[in-house]
């Protein structure tokens, strides 16, 4: 009986002293960092590996990058897409815990023609708009995010103009770390 009763006191002392610090969620200083796989639906179906990284540098403004590396299938034209995006993200709490947030970005993807895949030249870089949305759900250390991307790009072949736009899809489990 006695162990039980040290054993609530100390449980009840860590608590009360944990519950000082700020808890999880987001937050100025936060640095969130997450990878996936990604799918992208348009004229052609195709697969990405997705990465993320994102400061925030207000309680609802970070600053975000995130790159989508083309893993197939290897018969889509063009042959390879890879693409990086850039800029500003906004985020609205929902709780202290899950947020929605919303970007406006600009891109530029880097576009293989239809030879062969081990020619590692660029052929082109084309520009590419896009509006992300997201939602996530925050721990001490991991989050669990959910995201969608609408992405618009056309190549610039005037034989075969090709439209790269598609609706990008990517869920996980990610990082964060509180900087400040």
């Amino acid at each position: 009986m006695k162990r039980i009763l040290i054993f609530i006191l100390l449980f009840i002392s860590v608590n009360s002293i944990a519950q000082k610090k700020p808890g999880p969620g987001i937050r100025k200083g936060l640095l969130r960092a997450e990878g996936s796989l990604a799918y992208g639906s348009g004229n052609s179906s195709r697969y990405y590996l997705q990465g993320e990284l994102e400061y925030l540098v207000h309680n609802r403004v970070g600053i975000n990058g995130m790159t989508y590396i083309n893993i197939g299938p290897a018969g889509n034209y063009p042959n390879s897409v890879h693409t990086i995006f850039s800029g500003p993200a906004f985020h609205f709490p929902m709780s202290k815990q899950m947020d929605v947030s919303l970007a406006l970005q600009p891109g530029l993807s880097f576009v293989k023609d239809k030879g062969s895949i081990e020619n590692s030249a660029v052929s082109e870089m084309v520009p590419n708009t896009s509006i992300m949305g997201g939602l996530a759900y925050y721990g001490s250390f991991f989050h669990l995010f959910f995201q969608m991307r609408a992405n618009s790009a056309y190549t610039n072949d005037t034989a075969e103009r090709q439209n790269l736009s598609d609706l990008r899809i990517s869920f996980g489990l990610g990082w964060n770390l509180n900087l400040k």
